[in-house]
């Protein structure tokens, strides 16, 4: 039985079905009031369907684990399973109704919660999706968390989760694949493929590439999680049988206080009348918020991820205005910055012009500012790694000036164009390894 539910590195290390065919245990929740031989009876059944779904036997499997569920209704664990079942099968809505029972029954099962909000995106439900994430996010594996919200249409929000995960360490490839197709998804290619560049082989790196651009583009719901759990979608879900659904709570107590109140004998009861009997009562006016409720409810986030979105969009804004304040000193500034001539050499100084939290976004960088700053090209980009006070950052550069002056005199021209550089001799630098974008 894993311990977790982890989302396969995109489309490399899938597993998620694996994954759906391991993780629920028959009877682990069987009901008390059930008989010992019932119970024993309905574990065999449900572990017939689990060796069926290892198979990839999707049909027996369901029909296993749907005479599993009959027979025990109140066993979480064989509802789980069933649900696991459904989803094997391609029946998103199917697979929905037993989670929502599953977890109605038990409901710290955090695994169920993101499989649960996987079928909910397969329909269409990102609101829902992104409601259950919430709600589980601090028990979820981020890398699980983070690529589930980039499924659910929140690619900003997922970069942000991500980005934090691959800081971390000991973060594997898999945090960090799902990271670049989630930059993907957010329609930043190039920081997607300096990413993706630092485990998939240069040779397979533009199939990835190629890949992603057509998940990227959906022509059904069901599309992105099909693609990533190696699922088919069902051509049609006639949904879980009614016989299978949980009964409510209360259904015992209700009956229980249905029973007749003996009427006074003191006096001889009138003659029955149906009409006079129902006009005897008024009728009760009509509650505004029951009314109200009937109707479809708008989509509303949750407030974590609510409060992550709006820092987002504020950071986006400020980095917007930012930009174009820099971009605007910039013009003003270049045509009065003169680079100095470039001649190159082999002197130990290079001239820093930033530092950054990940490697991969380094390539990304010296991109974007050898754009801006076209004399940068006349000399080699490197980059270090270097423990700070603060973790780890990794120091993107150029070297191969003439001299020590050359490069100073290179770095002042570039603050007075408005960059942000300082001269230091050097210290690991080498040449950064920049994939063709």
């Amino acid at each position: 039985m894993v311990k977790s539910q982890r989302i396969g590195s995109a489309f490399t290390a899938l597993g998620l079905i694996g994954a759906l065919a391991a993780c629920a245990s028959p009877g682990a929740n069987a009901s008390r009031s059930a008989s010992v031989a019932a119970a024993g009876q309905n574990v065999g059944v449900a572990t017939r369907a689990q060796m069926a779904l290892e198979q990839g036997d999707h049909a027996t499997a369901i029909d296993f684990a749907e005479r599993a569920v009959e027979g025990t209704p109140k066993d979480a664990g064989f509802r789980a399973l069933l649900g696991n079942a459904y989803f094997s099968g391609g029946r998103f809505a199917s697979a929905e109704a037993a989670y929502k029972d599953s977890l109605a029954l038990a409901p710290n099962q955090p695994q169920l919660v993101l499989k649960l909000a996987l079928v909910a995106i397969a329909q269409g439900k990102h609101g829902e999706a992104l409601a259950q994430l919430d709600a589980a996010r601090g028990q979820l594996d981020p890398a699980d968390y983070g690529l589930a919200l980039a499924l659910a249409g929140q690619p900003e929000m997922a970069v942000a989760v991500l980005d934090q995960a691959a800081r971390n360490l000991g973060a594997d490839q898999r945090v960090r694949q799902n990271l670049a197709l989630a930059l993907a998804l957010q329609g930043d290619w190039t920081a997607a493929k300096t990413v993706a560049a630092q485990d998939v082989p240069a040779d397979q790196l533009d199939s990835r590439i190629q890949q992603w651009m057509t998940f990227a583009k959906p022509a059904r719901a069901s599309d992105q999680v099909a693609a990533l759990t190696g699922v088919t979608p069902a051509a049609a879900d006639p949904g879980q049988p009614s016989r299978l659904a949980l009964s409510p709570p209360q259904a015992e107590t209700r009956t229980a206080a249905a029973e007749p109140i003996p009427a006074p004998v003191a006096e001889p009861a009138p003659a029955f009348s149906e009409q006079a009997a129902v006009e005897s009562i008024p009728a009760p006016a009509p509650e505004p918020v029951i009314m109200a409720a009937a109707e479809p409810a708008p989509v509303v986030l949750p407030p974590v991820i609510e409060e992550l979105k709006a820092k987002r969009v504020a950071d986006k804004a400020k980095a917007k205005s930012a930009a174009a304040r820099t971009g605007a000193r910039a013009a003003n500034l270049m045509h009065k910055a003169s680079f100095p001539k470039a001649v190159r050499g082999n002197s130990k100084s290079v001239v820093q012009i930033g530092a950054y939290g990940s490697r991969g976004f380094v390539g990304v960088a010296w991109s974007n500012l050898a754009k801006k700053y076209p004399a940068l090209r006349s000399y080699t980009p490197s980059s270090a790694r270097f423990a700070s006070a603060q973790g780890t950052v990794y120091r993107l550069s150029v070297q191969g000036f003439a001299s020590d002056d050359a490069a100073r005199d290179f770095c002042a021209s570039l603050k007075r164009a408005g960059g942000n550089c300082f001269v230091r001799s050097v210290a690991g630098d080498a040449p950064v390894r920049l994939a063709s974008l």
